[in-house]
């Protein structure tokens, strides 16, 4: 099944809402405190509405047939040179959604070439991205794409907030 990936317009807003529940559905099972089991569609619309091909974000959508199957929306993030660190630019992978019929069938593998694509042209050459830990179908994909860890977030959860 041939993937074509193009940049998202505005005709594509309400499919990426329904693509977006594909994921909105799986970290709500995954960690049902941290998100909601659903996102309010008409909000969800500005969001990726904003994030259209702007200044520092941008949506890719994934197609087969000519419907679409999958996003990834990502954001370019331009550090200045501090003390401490050197200058640096990257795209980081903020969303990727590809629905359950298209899973396994390179969806989501022609989507991060889609990143690669864009960070190659903007003359980036880092990609980053964060995983929950328990999403160990997105650990092993990212994993078979290149990227490793370099980073690990910890949290605790207090009994009693003051």
């Amino acid at each position: 099944m041939p993937v074509d990936v193009r940049a998202a317009t505005e005709a594509d807003l309400d499919r990426l809402v329904e693509l977006n529940q594909v994921v909105q559905g799986l970290h709500a099972a995954l960690y049902p405190g941290d998100f909601k089991p659903t996102a309010d569609p008409v909000e969800m619309r500005t969001f990726f509405a904003a994030r259209l091909d702007g200044p520092h974000s941008a949506i890719g959508i994934a197609e087969t047939d000519g419907i679409p199957v999958g996003y990834v929306l990502f954001d370019v993030q331009v550090r200045p040179e501090t003390p401490l660190t050197p200058p640096r630019a990257r795209l980081y992978v903020q969303h990727i959604a590809v629905a359950a019929a298209a899973r396994r069938r390179g969806v989501a593998a022609a989507l991060m070439r889609y990143v690669e694509g864009r960070a190659l042209f903007e003359g980036i050459d880092e990609i980053a991205l964060d995983i929950w830990s328990a999403n160990l179908d997105a650990q092993h994909f990212f994993a078979a794409q290149g990227f490793a860890a370099f980073n690990v977030t910890l949290r605790k959860t207090l009994a009693e907030p003051r």
